[in-house]
């Protein structure tokens, strides 16, 4: 493994062409850090391309976005990217953090136990609360930054030379921050109903494996 970043974008649906733009952020905050980015994108994020750049490229960090389940994390159209049968040679001393439902509740366990170092993911359903009139201009959209933005700190926390579980951690406090201020009185309507969205998010967030991991 070295210090690069792999990111998977699918962009079929709604849902995963808002990951497919906030994680420019996150791409952004890697060229400034001179780390190497491969972006694997739209229809070319399927499981043969996936596992050719794991083969040939070795990223010490995966970044993946996309559908999933508690056994895999999916690319573009939900073709299976990450599963348990992928190859443990591939993925062994890597970070992965994975923007996707219910993959942590098995399949994060599992690959830790086949040797990557530490996996962030979602032991329940990852949720983000959108605005209607900004759906396709997803990074002009103030509700889902409220969920996005602190998703975001995970990897761009971890590209900046922090362990994994001090990136979970900024994480979750920016999520009860943003929670707090959807509580507030000076909050929409919108928001106060998209609050229980991400307090799901909040309690759903898990670091498994060694919180010690980093880049660097």
């Amino acid at each position: 493994m070295n210090k690069s970043l792999l990111v998977t974008r699918p962009n079929h649906d709604s849902a995963t062409n808002y990951l497919y733009h906030w994680s420019l952020i996150v791409m952004g905050e890697a060229k400034r850090k001179q780390i190497p980015v491969y972006d694997v994108k739209g229809n070319k994020v399927t499981r043969t391309t996936f596992i050719s750049y794991l083969r040939l490229k070795r990223p010490g960090f995966l970044f993946l976005n996309g559908h999933g389940d508690a056994v895999s994390v999916a690319g573009q159209n939900n073709d299976v990217l990450l599963d348990e049968t992928v190859d443990d040679g591939l993925v062994v001393g890597s970070i992965m953090y994975a923007r996707s439902c219910d993959s942590a509740r098995l399949l994060g366990k599992k690959l830790v136990q086949r040797g990557v170092a530490a996996f962030i993911g979602y032991a329940r359903k990852f949720l983000v609360g959108t605005t209607r009139s900004k759906i396709t201009k997803p990074l002009e959209d103030g509700l889902a930054k409220l969920f996005l933005e602190p998703s975001n700190l995970i990897p761009t926390t971890i590209l900046k030379g922090h362990t994994a579980g001090e990136a979970h951690e900024r994480a979750k406090q920016e999520m009860i921050k943003n929670f707090r201020k959807m509580m507030s009185s000076a909050s929409t309507f919108e928001e106060r109903y998209a609050a229980r969205w991400l307090w799901s998010d909040i309690r759903s967030q898990v670091i498994i494996g060694d919180h010690n991991a980093s880049l660097y």
